[in-house]
């Protein structure tokens, strides 16, 4: 765990740059920074948390290369150890999605799974790889959605079912697919950092089977008619360069999550996507829909007949 970041960094924000910031911070796979408000009446804080002077000045110059409209001077000040560690723990705690439990480690002893439920421990670092954030949480519930469903079928155990994690970040949502009962789950993301992050939280869930992490891009990442449920949780202006090899990767009846996107831009994406569908599928029948979640939104692509030559 991070327990070596000793310095916070505090600057007041507009409100206007809330929803720009998020979509930085999205980004990042370990990210140093937490927005704060403490009640509706109050301002809008910019927190960091840095190990040493060094990262501190990067940090806060990539910042205001990125919002120069932020002009309030940071105030930073030094933390112990044990400090940092525990203001670190009240922004990540304890989430939940039905029967999906995900736990940061430092409340695995204190913290009561019920009994049944699936459970995927984290060492959680300053990355919304944690699952604290909207756009992981969607996923998620469509995750929860999709076990059910087989489950409900009987169909939980047939290892034909394929499915990846696009981008995976941290791991978590295949951690999560393997602890509800998945067994042929992949994860690939192009930043060999991140898939050390992932085995690393796998190492910490030894209820979990072991999961192929692989470094690969959306192209490498998605053989043509592979996938039997792909969830892409990754950032609007990247879906849509990479929608055909999105769409040429899933097999008949597949189910397609897409999240990582702002609730302004969800309209935009569901027509482009709605337009390829029509292009490389033009006699599948499709479902979309979407669900929302604080300034965030998901895209479900249901394929609910299509023949396999059509992938081709």
């Amino acid at each position: 765990m991070h327990t070596d970041l000793n310095l916070k960094t505090t600057v007041e924000i507009p409100p206007t740059l809330i929803d720009p910031l998020e979509g930085y911070f999205f980004d990042l796979e370990a990210c140093p920074w937490v927005l704060l408000q403490k009640t509706a009446a109050d301002p809008f804080f910019l927190i960091g948390y840095f190990k040493d002077p060094i990262d501190l000045n990067r940090g806060i110059d990539a910042i205001k290369v990125a919002f120069p409209e932020i002009e309030n001077s940071f105030q930073t000040e030094e933390l112990e150890a044990v400090v940092w560690q525990n203001a670190y723990k009240a922004y990540v705690k304890p989430w939940n999605d039905r029967q999906l439990h995900w736990v940061p480690l430092w409340s695995k002893e204190s913290y009561t799974v019920p009994v049944g439920a699936a459970c995927v421990y984290l060492d959680a670092g300053m990355a919304f790889g944690t699952g604290c954030h909207e756009t992981t949480q969607l996923c998620a519930s469509r995750l929860v959605d999709f076990f059910n469903e087989q489950n409900s079928k009987g169909s939980l155990s047939d290892c034909a079912i394929n499915m990846v994690d696009a981008g995976c970040g941290s791991g978590i949502l295949a951690l999560s697919a393997r602890a509800l009962g998945f067994k042929n789950i992949r994860g690939f993301d192009n930043d060999p950092d991140a898939i050390h992050v992932c085995h690393e939280n796998l190492s910490e869930n030894p209820h979990v089977d072991s999961i192929h992490f692989t470094v690969d891009n959306l192209n490498s990442g998605l053989p043509q008619n592979s996938i039997d449920f792909l969830m892409a949780n990754i950032q609007t202006n990247i879906l849509m360069p990479f929608s055909e090899a999105i769409i040429k990767s899933l097999r008949p009846k597949a189910h397609l999550i897409l999240s990582g996107i702002l609730s302004k831009e969800i309209d935009l994406l569901r027509t482009h996507f709605e337009t390829e569908l029509k292009r490389l599928l033009p006699k599948a029948s499709v479902r979309l829909d979407s669900r929302h979640k604080g300034e965030w939104s998901d895209l479900k692509v249901e394929i609910i007949a299509c023949e396999s030559s059509k992938n081709a």
